[in-house]
């Protein structure tokens, strides 16, 4: 087997002090190092934390596809995709407790596009919670070429006679409205998928309506106001929507389509917000955001939200479950909480801990019981790698003590 170095970051204590396993540790980095050599993975790195210290901090790999790439380190920054997720919803609580929005308000009191019999049931909850039935995710239901919201944006386009697109004369606000109108439009266009609250239906459209609900409420961009409400309170400094160019030899892409977002300097002033999947960031930063989320919404003095916001984030949110046809499984008793994935029955996890994946790539998961904090990229371009996610997790947690 090909000899794969192993990359040690910077930790607080020994396992043996945080009460963990360190042959769970040693089982870890030979599964990573298995698939890396199998050409599974490119590359994989993790942290761990427990009580606020962290006692593994690990890389292995590459951080780029290319031959001869330089490693992948335990600070390398990577797009963490839907983990995205969790930022909004801390976003849009924070919103709530200052009073400006409630969970159960219906969008169309903030985006006129939904003033219509079709969508005007839709609130803010039901986004929150993939309920809302708007069109999932390309891939939720296993089909083999789906079409995304922004397949259909080009019909919301005005045409002149000779069919080529008309501009017309409008003041920079009218011409920003018509562009918002046109991607919110493309995400109502066909018919829900069922009616708000009926099903559970994974919807990166409906945080991209969140982010649009947050920049029309703070009266600031959605970027912006995750990275004053968020990023710079908490000292996220390596986790950003755009990477500065002179930090892109420390990003891990594992392909073109991965190096050409991470360089696109598009004007998206007037594009739907990436507030499903646009962030990057590193293990140490996604490590704050959960210690801060496992302290209850406070670390290190500095409050983002309070204490009965995180207790509702992480409660069953579907106790009697929900439908769910998740990627073929087609259950009728789905249960999640506020945003986030719940262990199931056969996680070790369950009933403690509350997580959110990114594209099969990457996970956060806060264990509130164990006062444990879990951080893993798992960078490759093969389509799915079960074992670099499930197997990951169970062994994680099996070496709790």
């Amino acid at each position: 087997m090909i000899d794969i170095p192993i990359h040690n970051g910077e930790v607080d204590t020994t396992p043996t002090e945080a009460g963990y396993d360190t042959e769970a540790l040693n089982r870890l980095d030979n599964l990573f190092t298995s698939l890396i050599g199998e050409h599974q993975l490119q590359g994989a790195s993790y942290m761990l934390s427990r009580h606020g210290r962290t006692f593994a901090n690990r890389a292995f790999g590459t951080l780029r596809q290319d031959e001869g790439s330089p490693p992948l380190q335990t600070d390398s920054i990577r797009r963490i995709a839907s983990i995205t997720k969790m930022f909004t919803l801390v976003c849009i609580l924070r919103l709530m407790e200052e009073g400006k929005l409630y969970l159960r308000q219906p969008v169309k009191d903030w985006i006129e596009e939904f003033k219509h019999a079709t969508y005007e049931k839709i609130n803010i909850y039901h986004l929150l919670t993939h309920t809302s039935g708007l069109h999932p995710d390309g891939g939720y239901f296993t089909e083999p070429y789906p079409a995304g919201w922004w397949d259909y944006e080009f019909a919301f386009e005005d045409y002149n006679d000779e069919g080529e697109v008309e501009h017309k004369q409008l003041s920079p606000g009218e011409a920003g409205a018509q562009k918002r109108s046109r991607w919110i439009k493309a995400m109502l266009a066909g018919p829900p998928i069922s009616e708000p609250g009926e099903s559970w239906n994974y919807s990166s459209a409906g945080y991209s309506l969140l982010g649009e609900l947050i920049r029309r409420i703070s009266g600031m961009s959605y970027e912006d106001y995750v990275k004053q409400t968020i990023i710079e309170p908490l000292g996220l400094t390596r986790t950003s929507f755009r990477v500065q160019e002179a930090m892109y030899d420390e990003v891990c892409v594992t392909n073109d389509w991965d190096l050409q977002r991470l360089t696109d300097r598009e004007d998206r002033t007037y594009l739907a917000p990436r507030a499903g999947g646009g962030l990057y960031s590193t293990l140490a930063d996604l490590d704050r955001f959960g210690r801060m989320l496992l302290g209850n919404g406070t670390l290190d003095g500095v409050k983002i939200i309070s204490r009965k916001s995180v207790e509702m984030l992480t409660a069953d949110q579907f106790t009697n479950g929900i439908r769910a046809y998740h990627w073929g499984e087609n259950l009728t008793d789905f249960h999640a909480g506020l945003g986030v994935t719940l262990g199931r029955v056969d996680d070790p996890f369950k009933g403690t801990t509350f997580l959110h994946e990114g594209a099969g790539r990457s996970a956060l998961m806060i264990d509130k019981k164990e006062g444990l904090v879990a951080v893993f990229f798992v960078p490759t371009n093969v389509d799915w790698v079960p074992e670099s996610m499930i197997s990951v997790k169970n062994i994680i947690w099996s070496g709790i003590q």
